[in-house]
């Protein structure tokens, strides 16, 4: 039955990718369906250009429509602007003394939205629907009306080429992909109706327009409605227009989604175009030009699945096998086009796999945003962003890297090697894990001691400061934070306090208006927005050499700020850290958590030793001014970032373990994993978004971040996928040394359930450090969660006012 079913889907594939086109090539051929065509036919023409923030186009776009050759009285040229917030509307009333007319939609709802609210207003003959980026020929109207003198034909689609293609490979990728599409558009043209339009340059006649939904994609939905009516539609590759690729793959890949999530919903809202009995050549051109190529992305998934539990099968024949090997070389190939991508080396033998694969899941994400009942209303263009194509084409190199080692694992399975990777995979797994937390503390004491960095101090040094206090809600202990920060042995003449609130609404703000005549400055925020997006306003306001930030239940000790800018003496320092000592006594994982904390503060400070430490303590640290870069108003990990920021400046980040600072730790075991899985979902959303990665050339940077962060925040996922492999190798193999690991870990896990369920066990030293592992384990996988599907929120709040 498997062997059937991969059998079939193979040939469904080779349809979709290659039968179709030549079947459609030689019908086309064999039984054209010509029409009538009349250069002289000059009906009166609405070009509609739709834009969105189109300042830096729509001017030329105007020009270039002014020089068209047609009649001047005969063409109304009019821009719909789908609530531009920049220069467009400007622009285009500047316009309007040479028969251009603006209509600007009264709320952002989206193109088609906008198309319907400006055909009330049209009396034209013909509509020619155009993008703002898109330069026709000086004769692509003529061309394109001379097809209506036929009254047979209902819509006319033009050909947008690409300028520049060769200059990226993206570009050079599209452009071959729209070579393809071309010849598919003439052959369709000639044998029946070219599915579809081309928003940049299609043509209609007017009275064959139909008010769309919001959700329709027109230049799709509306040519359907056309056929529908009896109408057909043709392409003429005369009537051209030139426009630039997106140029970047993840660019093209946001266009894509957004496509086939509306064309999906448009073809489900209008289904009855794909019966054959009714629509016949064309209903076949829809279902396997469309329909079908929408649909691949999953048909490939099932086939890659099949050929995975076949393929290691040594009763399965080599035709899964062949199958397994071709998928791993094409994810192995892809792999090596996403890096040349990344490091602008693309080539086309490895950035095409690449192409292909990403818009398959641009397509499969598309349909299944629209089967949840999610589609993209309005429209951005390319260079607008969206935040759900950055994870996932930031995930594409770990999709195809699984996809490459599970097809290298069977092929070594089906000649009886499988075993043999199981085990090698669970051995590195376990040093992985080991390095993490052992092998790297080690590893970076002897660089501290083998390659310190050397820097100068002055005691004396006395810069303008200013101390930096996020707060939310922290009635608590705003006013405790203030009287400690007045108390601070600094020069008040070189000290300011500034109390950044963001959207509190406690008492927090008006403890702080108490505190004005000591030179305290609140800046309070209506609306909670985030801890990042307050800091960014509040650094507007600041101009001293050094801030130091804070949170407001840390408490300085009085020497604190002076041994954090001694550092900056050396102008190779562009950021210092603090030490701050949880005083926990009272939260039952206290024991386990001080283990964790002296751990990591030993890192931190080998790391600044060396020069760099990766990150920074949110409640303790200092920069100059002049170094600070604002992180996106929903960066999570404000801290990192900021100070990844500065150290990919090639600037020294130091730790100072003299620099003390307390803080009253209340929280139990639930809130304490909360922040945890905040903390990770945050690392993984710097890693997805490359938000403060470091440079290419920065080669002891990354090493410091994968060992130190990274591997921290995937250390859940390894344990897992250890586990699994393991309980794998035991089920087939009595190994007494992975047998061993297997229980080893269990009765860890076990140990550590029994702190969870039994509190007064987490006293003891063993129960306490493995319960706490196990939280931040399970707290790293749901963060990971949360990370990779952004789920978790930007605006915080103080766990201690829960």
């Amino acid at each position: 039955m498997t062997y059937s079913l991969l059998i079939f889907l193979t040939f469904v594939l080779l349809y979709i990718y290659l039968g179709y086109s030549l079947i459609l090539w030689v019908v086309s051929a064999m039984f054209p369906r010509g029409h009538v065509i009349d250069e002289r036919f000059e009906p009166s023409i609405t070009q509609i250009i739709s834009a969105r923030n189109e300042e830096k186009s729509i001017g030329a776009k105007l020009e270039n429509s002014l020089q068209l050759d047609y009649p001047s009285d005969k063409l109304t040229i009019m821009v719909v602007s789908d609530c531009s917030d920049d220069r467009t509307d400007e622009i285009v009333r500047s316009f309007s003394s040479r028969r251009v007319v603006l209509v600007r939609t009264s709320e952002r709802k989206g193109k088609t939205a906008g198309l319907n609210e400006a055909f009330a207003t049209i009396t034209s003959d013909m509509i020619v629907f155009s993008d703002a980026n898109a330069m026709y020929d000086r004769f692509a109207l003529r061309r394109l009306v001379r097809h209506f003198a036929d009254k047979e034909v209902g819509y006319v689609v033009g050909d947008a080429r690409y300028e520049d293609i060769s200059e990226s490979s993206a570009g050079s990728c599209e452009g071959a992909y729209w070579n393809l599409e071309t010849k598919m558009k003439e052959w369709e043209s000639a044998f029946s109706s070219v599915v579809g339009g081309d928003g940049a340059i299609y043509a209609i006649r007017r009275h064959l327009y139909e008010p769309l939904q919001e959700t329709d994609i027109n230049d799709f939905v509306n040519p359907l409605q056309i056929v529908a009516k009896g109408y057909r539609g043709v392409y003429d590759p005369e009537a051209w227009c030139s426009e630039k690729p997106a140029g970047e793959f993840h660019k093209e890949f946001s266009r894509k989604v957004r496509i086939a999530n509306r064309s999906f919903n448009g073809l489900l809202r209008v289904g009855w175009v794909c019966n054959p009995f009714r629509f016949g050549r064309f209903s076949w051109q829809l279902v396997s030009h469309k329909l079908l190529r929408w649909l691949s992305p999953f048909i490939v998934f099932l086939h890659l699945s099949l050929s995975l539990i076949a393929g290691g099968k040594p009763s399965g024949g080599y035709l899964p096998l062949l199958f397994t090997c071709s998928y791993g070389m094409i994810s192995l190939l892809a792999l090596i086009g996403w890096w040349g991508e990344h490091r602008k080396r693309g080539r086309a033998i490895f950035s095409l796999p690449y192409y292909l694969v990403l818009m398959n899941v641009a397509s499969a994400m598309g349909i299944l945003l629209r089967l949840k009942g999610e589609i993209i209303t309005t429209w951005e263009t390319v260079r607008e962003k969206f935040s759900l194509r950055n994870r996932v084409v930031s995930l594409m190199p770990v999709l195809l890297s699984l996809i490459a080692l599970g097809c290298t694992a069977r092929v070594f399975q089906r000649f009886g090697l499988g075993l043999v990777i199981m085990e090698i995979l669970a051995v590195a797994l376990f040093l992985v894990l080991c390095y993490t937390y052992i092998g790297y503390p080690v590893v970076v004491a002897a660089l501290a001691r083998m390659r310190p960095v050397r820097t100068t101090q002055d005691e004396h040094l006395l810069p303008e400061v200013t101390l930096l206090i996020s707060a939310h809600n922290e009635e608590q202990c705003i006013e405790s934070k203030l009287i400690n920060s007045l108390s601070l042995n600094y020069p008040s003449s070189h000290l300011q306090i500034v109390v950044v609130s963001d959207g509190s609404t406690d008492a927090t703000n008006q403890i702080v208006r108490k505190f004005m005549d000591h030179d305290v400055k609140l800046i309070s925020f209506p609306v909670n927005r985030g801890k990042i997006a307050s800091l960014n306003e509040a650094m507007k306001q600041i101009h001293t050499e050094i801030v130091v930030f804070s949170d407001a239940n840390v408490m300085y000790e009085p020497q604190a700020i002076r041994r954090l800018v001694r550092h900056f003496s050396d102008p190779r320092v562009g950021a210092v850290s603090g030490k701050v000592i949880l005083q926990n006594d009272s939260v039952s994982y206290s024991i386990a958590e001080n283990q964790y904390y002296n751990i990591e503060h030993f890192v931190q400070n080998q790391e600044g030793l060396t020069g760099t430490v990766i990150g920074a303590d949110g409640a303790m640290y200092a920069i100059r001014r002049s170094l600070f870069s604002p992180p996106p108003s929903d960066t999570i990990l404000d801290d990192f970032s900021i100070a990844m920021h500065i150290a990919r400046k090639d600037y020294l980040v130091l730790h100072e373990k003299e620099a003390l600072g307390f803080e009253d730790n209340l929280s139990e075991i639930g809130k304490e994993f909360r922040r945890k899985v905040r903390i990770i979902a945050g690392g993984i959303q710097c890693l997805l978004d490359g938000r403060a990665l470091p440079r290419g050339d920065q080669k002891m940077l990354w090493f410091k971040f994968l060992s130190h962060k990274v591997l921290r925040w995937f250390s859940g996922l390894l344990t897992l996928l250890l586990i699994g492999v393991l309980l794998e190798i035991c089920s087939v193999d009595g190994s007494p040394f992975f047998r061993g690991m297997l229980n080893a870990l269990l009765a860890a896990v076990l140990i550590a359930a029994i702190g969870q369920i039994v509190p007064i066990t987490r006293k003891i030293l063993p129960v306490s450090l493995l319960h706490y592992l196990l939280m931040l384990k399970i707290a790293a996988i749901v963060g990971c969660y949360f990370g990779f599907t952004g789920r978790q929120q930007v605006t915080w709040r103080s766990l201690r006012a829960e």
